[in-house]
Protein backbone atom coordinates (compact mmCIF):
# COMPACT_ATOMS: atom_id res chain seq x y z
CA UNK A 1 0.00 0.00 0.00
CA UNK A 2 1.50 3.74 -0.80
CA UNK A 3 2.22 6.24 1.97
CA UNK A 4 -0.98 8.46 1.77
CA UNK A 5 -1.47 11.61 4.12
CA UNK A 6 -4.59 13.08 4.03
CA UNK A 7 -5.39 16.84 5.17
CA UNK A 8 -8.55 18.82 5.61
CA UNK A 9 -9.27 22.10 6.44
CA UNK A 10 -12.48 23.99 7.22
CA UNK A 11 -13.83 25.88 4.32
CA UNK A 12 -14.63 29.36 5.69
CA UNK A 13 -16.30 30.56 2.64
CA UNK A 14 -18.46 27.54 2.84
CA UNK A 15 -22.37 28.89 2.63
CA UNK A 16 -21.05 32.29 0.83
CA UNK A 17 -21.98 32.84 -2.63
CA UNK A 18 -19.60 33.40 -6.07
CA UNK A 19 -22.78 34.41 -8.54
CA UNK A 20 -26.26 34.79 -8.49
CA UNK A 21 -27.90 31.51 -7.04
CA UNK A 22 -24.28 30.02 -6.76
CA UNK A 23 -23.13 28.72 -3.00
CA UNK A 24 -19.94 27.32 -2.10
CA UNK A 25 -21.11 23.94 -1.09
CA UNK A 26 -17.48 22.15 0.21
CA UNK A 27 -17.48 22.02 3.77
CA UNK A 28 -13.99 20.92 4.49
CA UNK A 29 -11.40 21.88 1.33
CA UNK A 30 -8.03 19.43 1.28
CA UNK A 31 -5.15 17.50 -0.53
CA UNK A 32 -4.32 13.97 -0.90
CA UNK A 33 -0.24 13.78 -1.00
CA UNK A 34 1.30 10.50 -2.31
CA UNK A 35 4.84 9.81 -1.53
CA UNK A 36 5.70 6.71 -4.02
CA UNK A 37 5.37 8.10 -7.02
CA UNK A 38 4.58 11.65 -5.94
CA UNK A 39 1.58 12.46 -6.20
CA UNK A 40 -0.88 15.67 -4.92
CA UNK A 41 -4.76 15.54 -5.32
CA UNK A 42 -7.53 18.20 -4.53
CA UNK A 43 -10.50 17.26 -2.78
CA UNK A 44 -13.62 19.63 -1.94
CA UNK A 45 -16.07 17.27 0.69
CA UNK A 46 -19.56 17.73 0.11
CA UNK A 47 -22.76 16.43 0.95
CA UNK A 48 -23.62 13.14 -1.07
CA UNK A 49 -26.54 14.71 -3.25
CA UNK A 50 -24.31 17.85 -4.04
CA UNK A 51 -21.04 15.28 -5.05
CA UNK A 52 -23.75 13.16 -7.10
CA UNK A 53 -25.60 16.08 -8.70
CA UNK A 54 -22.99 18.99 -9.34
CA UNK A 55 -19.79 16.65 -11.02
CA UNK A 56 -17.84 19.34 -12.63
CA UNK A 57 -15.64 17.65 -15.46
CA UNK A 58 -16.53 14.50 -18.09
CA UNK A 59 -15.10 11.91 -16.40
CA UNK A 60 -17.00 12.32 -13.27
CA UNK A 61 -19.85 12.69 -15.50
CA UNK A 62 -19.00 9.28 -16.80
CA UNK A 63 -19.05 8.34 -13.01
CA UNK A 64 -22.30 9.12 -12.03
CA UNK A 65 -23.75 7.62 -15.60
CA UNK A 66 -22.92 4.33 -14.21
CA UNK A 67 -24.39 4.05 -11.31
CA UNK A 68 -28.08 3.23 -11.25
CA UNK A 69 -29.90 4.90 -8.02
CA UNK A 70 -28.63 8.22 -7.49
CA UNK A 71 -27.41 8.18 -3.51
CA UNK A 72 -28.82 10.43 -0.98
CA UNK A 73 -27.49 12.32 2.16
CA UNK A 74 -26.64 10.52 5.00
CA UNK A 75 -26.16 12.42 8.30
CA UNK A 76 -22.05 12.80 8.83
CA UNK A 77 -20.95 11.77 5.20
CA UNK A 78 -19.34 13.80 3.10
CA UNK A 79 -17.82 12.71 -0.57
CA UNK A 80 -15.50 14.39 -2.83
CA UNK A 81 -14.57 13.87 -6.66
CA UNK A 82 -10.83 14.01 -6.83
CA UNK A 83 -8.27 16.35 -9.19
CA UNK A 84 -4.81 15.65 -9.58
CA UNK A 85 -2.67 18.81 -8.62
CA UNK A 86 0.57 19.51 -10.65
CA UNK A 87 2.37 22.59 -11.82
CA UNK A 88 -0.66 24.68 -10.84
CA UNK A 89 -3.11 22.67 -12.80
CA UNK A 90 -5.95 20.53 -11.49
CA UNK A 91 -7.10 17.59 -13.51
CA UNK A 92 -9.84 15.52 -13.22
CA UNK A 93 -9.21 12.29 -12.44
CA UNK A 94 -11.19 8.58 -11.75
CA UNK A 95 -12.11 8.63 -8.44
CA UNK A 96 -13.45 9.55 -4.90
CA UNK A 97 -12.49 10.37 -0.85
CA UNK A 98 -15.79 9.43 1.35
CA UNK A 99 -15.38 11.12 4.82
CA UNK A 100 -17.38 9.80 7.75
CA UNK A 101 -17.53 11.77 10.38
CA UNK A 102 -19.84 9.54 12.54
CA UNK A 103 -17.21 6.77 12.45
CA UNK A 104 -13.96 9.17 12.00
CA UNK A 105 -13.13 7.23 8.85
CA UNK A 106 -11.58 8.49 5.19
CA UNK A 107 -12.50 6.19 2.03
CA UNK A 108 -10.28 7.07 -1.33
CA UNK A 109 -10.46 5.33 -4.43
CA UNK A 110 -8.23 6.89 -6.85
CA UNK A 111 -7.74 4.94 -10.34
CA UNK A 112 -4.93 7.68 -12.28
CA UNK A 113 -3.78 5.77 -15.05
CA UNK A 114 -1.46 8.61 -16.48
CA UNK A 115 0.59 7.78 -13.18
CA UNK A 116 0.44 4.14 -12.51
CA UNK A 117 -1.72 4.98 -9.19
CA UNK A 118 -4.68 2.40 -8.58
CA UNK A 119 -4.97 1.86 -5.05
CA UNK A 120 -7.87 2.39 -2.48
CA UNK A 121 -6.83 3.55 1.57
CA UNK A 122 -9.22 3.42 4.60
CA UNK A 123 -7.65 5.41 6.88
CA UNK A 124 -8.75 6.79 10.59
CA UNK A 125 -8.70 10.80 10.91
CA UNK A 126 -7.76 12.68 13.49
CA UNK A 127 -8.36 16.67 14.88
CA UNK A 128 -5.69 18.45 14.48
CA UNK A 129 -4.60 21.06 17.50
CA UNK A 130 -2.91 24.20 16.26
CA UNK A 131 0.29 24.87 18.22
CA UNK A 132 2.02 28.00 16.62
CA UNK A 133 -0.63 31.20 16.66
CA UNK A 134 -1.51 32.41 12.95
CA UNK A 135 0.21 29.61 11.48
CA UNK A 136 -2.15 27.57 9.17
CA UNK A 137 -2.74 24.27 10.46
CA UNK A 138 -5.85 21.49 8.97
CA UNK A 139 -8.77 21.20 10.71
CA UNK A 140 -8.26 16.74 10.45
CA UNK A 141 -6.05 14.39 9.25
CA UNK A 142 -5.43 10.81 8.31
CA UNK A 143 -2.50 9.06 7.46
CA UNK A 144 -0.59 5.63 6.96
CA UNK A 145 2.37 6.77 7.36
CA UNK A 146 4.38 6.41 11.28
CA UNK A 147 5.52 10.15 10.98
CA UNK A 148 4.47 13.14 8.97
CA UNK A 149 7.58 15.39 7.38
CA UNK A 150 7.59 18.82 7.63
CA UNK A 151 7.12 21.60 6.56
CA UNK A 152 3.23 21.03 7.91
CA UNK A 153 3.24 18.72 10.70
CA UNK A 154 0.77 19.89 13.21
CA UNK A 155 -0.28 18.01 16.52
CA UNK A 156 -2.20 15.20 16.63
CA UNK A 157 -2.01 14.92 20.61
CA UNK A 158 1.40 12.89 19.50
CA UNK A 159 -0.27 10.00 17.76
CA UNK A 160 2.67 9.89 15.25
CA UNK A 161 5.25 10.33 17.38
CA UNK A 162 7.81 7.69 17.57
CA UNK A 163 7.45 7.52 21.45
CA UNK A 164 3.69 6.46 21.04
CA UNK A 165 4.53 2.90 19.86
CA UNK A 166 1.22 1.36 20.76
CA UNK A 167 -0.43 4.20 18.87
CA UNK A 168 1.39 3.53 15.79
CA UNK A 169 1.28 -0.49 16.12
CA UNK A 170 -2.78 0.22 16.08
CA UNK A 171 -2.35 2.70 13.19
CA UNK A 172 -0.45 0.16 11.33
CA UNK A 173 -2.90 -2.42 11.77
CA UNK A 174 -5.92 -0.59 10.25
CA UNK A 175 -3.89 0.29 7.30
Amino acid sequence: MKELTARLWENKMYGTTYGKGQYRKAVFNGTLEIQNPYGKYLVDMEDIETWFHFPKSPIHVEITNRIAQPPGNEDGILMSWLYRYEGGIKTAVDGYAALDMNNNQLSIQINDAEYGITESWELPVRKCISRVPGKPTPALIATNQTELSTPQKPSTNGVFHRDNTQAIEALLNRA
